[in-house]
């Protein structure tokens, strides 16, 4: 008597393979992205000799911005560094924040097979979770606290 292995449903093949491969894709933009700031100190957005100072003496996040020449204030932390996307500390954030955001994309495809299989009930509360997870990116909900 042999048993099959159980396969898994469609969305969770989607979701996982989607989740493989962004995580991979972000990991190796993690491993460069510090070889590129440190190689070109001049072209980042933000010192990281005065940031990590800043960070080293103890200074509040307010402070640190301050100290690494960048006027930060809340809200502005997707516009600052998408307009500099191309400068080696944007490539890191854009590695960060791809990497961190991987079920935002998982969900997609999960959504959509969920869909196509008139599972609704499973589409209703991926959705609610990308719903939060965009909320949570953009700022308007903080889960921290």
């Amino acid at each position: 008597m042999s048993k099959q292995p159980v396969r898994p449903d469609k969305a969770e093949q989607y979701y996982g393979i989607v989740v493989h491969w962004v995580t991979i894709v972000s990991c190796m933009i993690a491993l460069a992205a510090p070889v590129l700031i440190l190689l070109f100190p001049c072209k980042n957005l933000l010192n990281p000799n005065l940031l990590f100072g800043a960070i080293f003496e103890g200074k509040n996040p307010a402070e640190i911005w301050a100290a690494a020449g960048v006027p930060f204030k809340t809200g502005d932390f997707w516009r600052l560094f998408l307009q500099n996307i191309f400068t080696p500390d944007g490539f890191a954030t854009f590695g960060l924040t791809l990497g961190c955001s991987v079920t935002l994309w998982a969900l997609i495809p999960a959504v959509w097979s969920f869909s196509r299989q008139k599972e609704y009930f499973f589409c209703g509360v991926s959705i609610f979770v990308m719903v939060l997870i965009v909320l949570a990116m953009s700022g308007l909900v903080s889960m921290a606290g």
